[in-house]
């Protein structure tokens, strides 16, 4: 078995097997884009595509297996299951078709993602020699600028360091949309090193954020990053009462931890409260950073917050979350 990124796919074209893992539109397109060109040119002129749910009839997958095509032997069947996930009965399908394929059969699979479990599958097991599996998850606000700089080096377009990071800010989570503005400005700026001006002259804001991006943000004490992620929130007309549910758990998770602190090492407490180990730095910063009354003085406006916003739907809700999002960080203290 072979795991790279989507970026790299064109490095690992030849294999008959290909899981495309990820919910990132983009680089779910631009895999698949670039299997089915590569499969064609190697003489899979048969390609089906099968959207693959609970209420699928698996019959005509397995017909294609025995098929014979009068014009070419060589059949591409790609399963597409969307946001949906492999269950019991979706397992056992793939465990059969695992079973018949034969060598002029080419397989792409589709999925947002797999479990562990999945993975000890007998179809997972049957294919893994000759499997690669991509990765198409969008890339974090860490892993985004060293994407931006292998997509522009395969353009063959070369911009400002300070551009790249112009781009990440305003970009992040818009695959789509980032590769869409390099491509302008490949055509408007051709044989030239892009300056920062130049990008700032023809971006818009078109990052994707989640409230957990905005939750992350504060609790690392990135200022800019929580503020903008909330201005985009606002844009895209999120539920501030649900924001303010989500902030709601952070705070009681983070009081909870800073109760388990005074009596208890530092690992046990994270352990207890199954903190990602990826994320116990953050928070182990965040904790040294604000003492528990700091943290129930931000509860109490949190509360104030809602409290007014349910007798008064015209309270100028965002800037109340702009001012709580300073003091969750520990700015503007009550």
């Amino acid at each position: 078995m072979i795991k790279i990124n989507a970026d790299q796919i064109t490095t690992k074209l030849g294999s008959p097997y290909y899981l495309l893992l990820g919910n990132d539109p983009y680089l779910q397109y631009y895999s698949q884009s670039q299997l089915k060109t590569a499969f064609k040119q190697a003489g899979f002129n048969e390609q089906l595509t099968f959207s693959i749910d609970n209420q699928t009839d698996w019959q005509p997958i397995y017909d294609c297996c025995h098929a014979m095509n009068l014009f070419s032997t060589n059949t591409l069947i790609f399963l597409d299951f969307g946001e949906n996930t492999i269950n019991t009965a979706t397992s056992s399908k793939l465990n059969s078709l695992s079973e018949i394929l034969n060598p002029d059969i080419a397989l792409i699979i589709s999925l947002t993602k797999i479990t562990k479990t999945q993975e000890n599958a007998v179809w997972y097991k049957k294919l893994s020699d000759n499997l690669v599996v991509v990765n198409c998850t969008t890339p974090d606000t860490a892993l985004l600028p060293q994407w931006i700089k292998n997509h522009l080096q395969q353009k063959q377009i070369v911009v400002e360091p300070e551009a790249i990071d112009l781009l990440c800010y305003y970009y992040e989570g818009n695959l789509l949309a980032l590769t869409q503005i390099i491509e302008q400005l490949k055509l408007l700026y051709t044989n030239q090193t892009i300056t920062y001006d130049q990008v700032e002259s023809n971006i818009n804001d078109s990052a994707i954020f989640t409230p957990y991006h905005w939750i992350d943000a504060m609790v690392a004490h990135k200022t800019k990053r929580a503020t903008h992620i909330l201005q985009q929130l606002k844009m895209n007309d999120f539920e501030p009462l649900i924001l303010l549910r989500i902030i709601q758990r952070e705070l009681i998770l983070i009081i909870n931890l800073k109760k388990g602190l005074s009596s208890k090492p530092l690992k046990q407490t994270f352990d207890e409260y199954k903190i990602w180990q990826n994320k116990r730095a953050m928070y182990t910063n965040y904790l040294n950073r604000n003492d528990i009354k700091d943290l129930f003085s931000t509860l109490a406006l949190l509360t104030e917050i809602e409290i007014s916003l349910k007798h008064d739907n015209q309270l100028r809700v965002w800037d109340a979350l702009s001012a709580l999002t300073m003091q969750f960080m520990g700015l503007n203290k009550c």
